[in-house]
């Protein structure tokens, strides 16, 4: 794929980068301190919920009321960083497990990587296949 190609895809999806440098780290530069903190957190410890990020903040989670409100709070930061395209999120059951999406990326990765190695093995497989039947004619 030509690179001005490339290029204008990138600039289709919308997508800031530089002409040269695509950056390899997300941009952070239009986060908060907070949803810096919790991002950091996240690519820390993922997988992870609202309520385990709210609780590395030491937030008080002593009773129901407490934690709904808690739970509530950091749900919405979550989601403010799942529209920033910074981490992932799939509800399960009533909560939110999140993940930084740069795993997601590898998890991609190594799936092509698996597909290919497992056509790899699947033609060693029949070549070995035919020598025996090969040598079991000859």
């Amino acid at each position: 794929m030509p690179e001005t190609m490339l290029l204008n895809i990138r600039k289709d999806l919308g997508l800031a980068i530089m002409e040269e440098n695509v950056p390899a780290l997300p941009d952070l530069t239009g986060l908060s301190d907070f949803e810096r903190e919790i991002f950091e957190f996240v690519l820390e410890k993922w997988p992870t919920t609202p309520l385990e990020i709210a609780e590395n903040f030491n937030e008080d989670l002593s009773d129901r009321d407490k934690k709904k409100r808690i739970s509530t709070k950091y749900a919405y930061y979550v989601k403010k960083l799942v529209e920033k395209r910074l981490i992932l999120c799939k509800k399960a059951g009533n909560s939110l497990i999140v993940w930084p999406l740069v795993v997601e990326k590898y998890r991609v990765i190594h799936e092509i990587f698996r597909g290919e190695k497992q056509e790899f093995d699947h033609l060693f497989l029949d070549r070995i296949n035919k020598q025996k039947l090969v040598i079991g004619d000859a």
